[in-house]
């Protein structure tokens, strides 16, 4: 139980897969409503939480809270980059990749809110790191604002995505304290999905994005 409870987050992705699959044109369509949706979602979470009024919805609190349906999304959003060129997983992620980039950021919020003190206290940093980076990330997701930027330009700031996903790695994979009074640096023993998805995504970038740059460039090169 600890197992499914640890790795939800994991677990959950291909439910969160299909229900995009079917949805993605209508995700596409109606991006701020779903964002607003969202949004209220996880200020409810926040709301519920002992600071404020105390109210048990074990759903919120095991899905939002604990940073599983965030996670479960920007799975999908990392590995979206990495399936088969024009396959039909790829073609209806990339569709609302960036939206699923905002979604995903603002289920995070819940989660960054609760465990904050913990993370400035010196434990698991790393997850704090990362939802900085994510800031300017989702920031520019928005078409509005990535049309106003340099194409190029833009490309190179979201190169930081890499940065932010191995750290969730390294946080969610391990235990890291870096408090003066009590340091350490433990393995999560329920780490092993996370170590897993490290290693698959290492392996379709080089199958599906690597190589075949790799190919391309030996085919444009003059004699």
């Amino acid at each position: 139980m600890e197992f499914i409870v640890k790795n939800l987050g994991v677990l959950i992705v291909p439910i969160l897969f299909v229900l995009i699959y079917f949805f993605s044109r209508h995700i596409h369509r109606n991006q701020y409503k779903y964002e607003i949706g969202a949004f209220i979602l996880a200020n409810v979470a926040i709301l519920i939480q002992p600071r404020f009024f105390n109210i048990q919805i074990p759903v919120l609190n095991i899905l939002i809270i604990s940073g599983h349906l965030s996670l479960s999304i920007f799975l999908l959003v990392m590995f979206a980059g990495v399936l088969k060129k024009n396959s039909k997983a790829k073609k209806a992620l990339s569709q609302v990749r960036g939206e699923l980039a905002v979604i995903g950021f603002i289920f995070l919020l819940p989660h960054a809110f609760a465990r904050l003190a913990l993370a400035l206290s010196g434990y698991n940093m790393s997850g704090l790191f990362a939802f900085i980076l994510f800031i300017p990330l989702v920031v520019t997701s928005f078409m509005v604002i990535r049309k106003k930027m340099n194409p190029k330009h833009w490309k190179n700031l979201h190169k930081l995505g890499y940065v932010a996903y191995f750290l969730i790695y390294i946080h969610l994979a391990f235990n890291v304290s870096l408090n003066p009074n009590f340091r350490y640096i433990r393995f999560d023993p329920y780490a092993l999905l996370y170590h897993l998805i490290l290693m698959l995504y290492i392996v379709l970038r080089v199958i599906y994005v690597i190589v075949p740059k790799m190919k391309k460039k030996k085919i444009t090169k003059p004699a």
